[in-house]
C-alpha cells in the first residue's frame, strides 16, 4: 500500500513555521509569568527590604527620633515597607505610631525572611529583622498581597498582549512569507525557461540577501549558457560542414574506383593518395574535436610536475622538421631557464600547436624565434599575406585567417582555439600580438 505524499508549497511552510515560532514565544512568556513572576517579585522585595533596614539602622543609631520617623513615613509611602522597633525594656521614648510592639513581630527571628498570613483574610506579610542591641531589634515588613491581588488582572493582560502580538506577527509573517515566495516563484519561472533553452534577460532581483545572490547567479548562468549553446550550435554546424566535404571526397573517389575497373594503376594511385590525404585530415579533425571536448570537460584534472621545457620544444621542432626543411625556416632557441613546473600534457599540446603554426604560416626563408623574456616564453614568426588584427576571432573554432585562405594553407582553424582553451584551463596568462607582419605569442609560464 502506497501513501500519497501531500505537497505543501513553500508559502504554507514558511507561514506555518512563523506561526509555530509565535505560539511558542507566547506560550513561554505565559509560563514564565505564571511560574516565575511572583518569585521574582518576592526576590526584588527582599533586596529592597535589605537596603531599607540597613539605612534604617544607621538613621536610628545616629540621627534624631524625628528624622527616623520621617524616614519611616517616606519608606511607607514610596515603597510600601513598614519599619518597626522591638524593644523589650522600652527604654527609649518614641512616637505612638512609630513605637509598635505589635504581636505580629514578637516571634519573628532575626536575620531571616519570614512570611505570615494575617488572620481573617488571605493577606500575606513578609518580615525581616536585625538585632540592634541585646534588648531591641529593627524589623521591616511588606505586604505580598499586591502581586496576589493583581495576578488575575496580570493573566488577563498577558493574554490580551499575546493575542495582540499574535495578530501583528501573523500579519507581518503573512506579508513576509508572500514576499519571499513571490521572489522564489519568479526565479522558479525563469529557471523553467532556462531549462527549455529559452534564456530570459533581467532576472536579477534587487535584494541584498541570499535570494538576491541567487537571482544574480541565475542571470549569470543564463547568459553563460546562452553563449555556450550558441557556440555549441556554431561548433556543431562548422564541424558538420568540415566533415561533410572530406566524406564526400572519399565517397566520390571510392565510387570511381569501384565503377571504373579499367583505371590505370597510376590513376588509381592518385585516387588512393587523395583518399589517404582526406582520411588523415578527418583523423586530425576528429582528434582535435576530441581534444576540445576534453578541455571543456570538468573531468580533466591538472597535474603539476617538474618539466624540462627545452626538451619539449626541441621534440616539437623535431616533430615538424619536414615543414622547416620544406620552407627553409631559420629557427633560434634561447632560454635562460630550462625547467619549470606545470602540466606536461597541457604544455606539450600548446607548444606543439604553436610551433606547427609558426613553421606552417611563416614566409619561405623566414625566421621563427623562441626565447625567454623575464617570466614569458615568446614565440615569434613572420607571416605572408594579410591577417586580421582581431585576435578573438582567430580563437574561435574553425576560424581561419585571411592569409590561410588566400594561400590555401592546410588546416581546419582549430589550433588557436585548442591553445586558448588549454591555457585557460591551466590558468596560464597569455597574449597574442599581430604587428609588422609578425605573429607573436607570449606565455607567462616561468612564474607558475
Amino acid at each position: 500500500m502506497y501513501l500519497t505524499k501531500i505537497r505543501v508549497n513553500l508559502f504554507t511552510k514558511i507561514f506555518g513555521f512563523s506561526l509555530f515560532i509565535i505560539l511558542v514565544t507566547v506560550l513561554i512568556n505565559y509560563i514564565f509569568n505564571a511560574v516565575f513572576l511572583e518569585k521574582f517579585y518576592i526576590y526584588r522585595k527582599k533586596e529592597l527590604m535589605l537596603k531599607v533596614i540597613e539605612n534604617a539602622k544607621i538613621i536610628y543609631e545616629t540621627q534624631s527620633e524625628n528624622n527616623f520617623e520621617n524616614y519611616i513615613y517616606d519608606v511607607k509611602e514610596s515603597m510600601g515597607i513598614d519599619i518597626d522597633i522591638r524593644n523589650t525594656k522600652k527604654n527609649r521614648m518614641m512616637g505612638s505610631h512609630m513605637m509598635r510592639r505589635s504581636n505580629s513581630i514578637e516571634n519573628i527571628p532575626y536575620n531571616k525572611f519570614v512570611d505570615k498570613e494575617l488572620l481573617g483574610n488571605d493577606a500575606k506579610i513578609l518580615y525581616y529583622g536585625e538585632e540592634l542591641s541585646k534588648d531591641s531589634g529593627i524589623f521591616v515588613s511588606t505586604s505580598l498581597s499586591v502581586i496576589q491581588a493583581h495576578s488575575h488582572e496580570s493573566n488577563i493582560f498577558n493574554i490580551m498582549t499575546a493575542l495582540f502580538a499574535l495578530v501583528i506577527s501573523l500579519g507581518s509573517g503573512l506579508i513576509f512569507s508572500r514576499k519571499i515566495t513571490k521572489d522564489i516563484g519568479y526565479l522558479n519561472e525563469k529557471a523553467d525557461k532556462i531549462s527549455k533553452l529559452n534564456f530570459p534577460e533581467n532576472i536579477e532581483i534587487n535584494r541584498n540577501d541570499e535570494i538576491g545572490d541567487l537571482s544574480r547567479n541565475l542571470e549569470k548562468m543564463s547568459k553563460e549558457l546562452s553563449t555556450s549553446v550558441t557556440n555549441l550550435k556554431a561548433f556543431v554546424s562548422n564541424a558538420s560542414h568540415e566533415l561533410r566535404t572530406p566524406i564526400a571526397v572519399i565517397c566520390t573517389h571510392a565510387t570511381a574506383l569501384l565503377e571504373h575497373k579499367e583505371i590505370e594503376e597510376e590513376e588509381k594511385r592518385k585516387y588512393y593518395e587523395v583518399i589517404l590525404k582526406v582520411g588523415n585530415e578527418m583523423k586530425e579533425l576528429i582528434e582535435n574535436l576530441l581534444i576540445l571536448s576534453k578541455l571543456d570537460s570538468t573531468v580533466f584534472k591538472l597535474k603539476k610536475e617538474n618539466i624540462n621545457l627545452k626538451q619539449i620544444i626541441e621534440e616539437a621542432l623535431e616533430r615538424y622538421d619536414i615543414i622547416e626543411l620544406e620552407r627553409d625556416i631559420n629557427i633560434s632557441l634561447n632560454l635562460n631557464v630550462e625547467s619549470i613546473v606545470g602540466d606536461l600534457r597541457i604544455l606539450k599540446l600548446v607548444l606543439n600547436n604553436l610551433i606547427q603554426n609558426a613553421l606552417k604560416y611563416s614566409v619561405i626563408g623566414g625566421e621563427v624565434r623562441i626565447f625567454q623574456d623575464k617570466n614569458y616564453l615568446i614565440l615569434e614568426n613572420s607571416f605572408q599575406g594579410e591577417l586580421e588584427t582581431e585576435v578573438q576571432k582567430l580563437l574561435q573554432p574553425f576560424s581561419r585567417g585571411k592569409n590561410a585562405e588566400d594561400y590555401q594553407f592546410d588546416g581546419m582553424g582549430l589550433g588557436l582555439s585548442i591553445i586558448s582553451k588549454a591555457l585557460t584551463l591551466a590558468s596560464i596568462k597569455y597574449e597574442i600580438i599581430i604587428e609588422n607582419h609578425k605573429f607573436i605569442v607570449k606565455l607567462n609560464i616561468f612564474e607558475n
